[in-house]
């Protein structure tokens, strides 16, 4: 839950940071500079943690689109944070999480318990009542 948090804290504030560097940045530029971050990051980590940067080539064919989504994704994110307002962009964002439990549930066999419906509905609520714009 630590990293969880710090994904939170740490992701919400560069959200709300991209907004502020558009004024001078132009949305491909942001996630150039994004993708650096994430090197800069990756490379020493993986170095510490095992020592080397290799990878195992058998998990190349699943790990290499999961990589190529996650950029196009991020590309997608900078694109329409130009076009939004930062909180309604983010809060749109997040409903990534039905996606994610739809596909854990159809090919991981997750079950949809009375809880998760509610969390489910509760969810969209959620997006809809923080992206909601009022002319």
């Amino acid at each position: 839950f630590v990293f969880l948090l710090g994904y939170i804290v740490m992701v919400g504030v560069a959200s709300f940071l991209e907004k502020f560097s558009m004024k001078q940045l132009n949305p491909y530029q942001v996630n150039f500079l994004m993708a650096i971050g994430m090197a800069v990051t990756a490379v020493p980590a993986l170095w510490i943690k095992q020592g080397s940067l290799t990878v195992p080539t058998k998990a190349l064919p699943l790990g290499a689109p999961i990589g190529l989504l996650m950029a196009l994704g991020s590309i997608c994110f900078v694109l329409a944070l130009a076009k939004l307002p930062v909180g309604m962009a983010a809060a749109i964002s997040t409903s990534y999480v039905l996606l994610v439990f739809f596909l854990s549930w159809l090919f991981l066999n997750e079950s949809l318990t009375w809880m998760k419906a509610a969390g489910i509905a509760l969810t969209i609520a959620g997006v809809a009542l923080l992206s909601w714009q009022q002319q």
